[in-house]
């Protein structure tokens, strides 16, 4: 007999509220150390919520002096982190000076031909 045919007595998902389990002491001790540390990197919520309210503040007294807040990397109102490993890749190019052709080695293995010498051994290999 397959399982759709059953009814919902047979079914697999527990439907019971569990007990929730009061923390342990080594738990307790744990949080309050990340929650100390992340105030100490100046990453805690509380402070993500203050330095974001700091923050629109800042850009909108910028916004009157007549540039937009944000725009100017090295600004002190920016909030914008620059790098320059963060910069786009210079797109390499196929100048066509390498490869002179594609040659065919078994049933449909094409292969990049990069020199005339390399071109005769594969003509050779194919036939014997």
């Amino acid at each position: 007999m397959t399982m759709h045919l059953l009814g919902p007595e047979f079914t697999t998902t527990s439907t019971r509220k569990r007990k929730a389990k009061n923390k342990t002491k080594s738990l307790l001790t744990a949080e309050a150390e990340h929650e100390k540390y992340l105030r100490k990197m100046g990453v805690h919520p509380d402070q993500r919520k203050q330095n974001r309210a700091r923050s629109s503040v800042r850009l909108e007294r910028t916004a009157h002096n007549g540039h937009v807040g944000g725009s100017n990397p090295s600004g002190p109102t920016s909030t914008i982190m620059y790098n320059s490993s963060m910069a786009k890749k210079q797109q390499k190019i196929y100048t066509g000076t390498e490869i002179i052709g594609i040659a065919q080695m078994h049933k449909s293995n094409a292969v990049p031909v990069r020199g005339k010498k390399q071109a005769e051994e594969i003509a050779k290999m194919r036939r014997g």
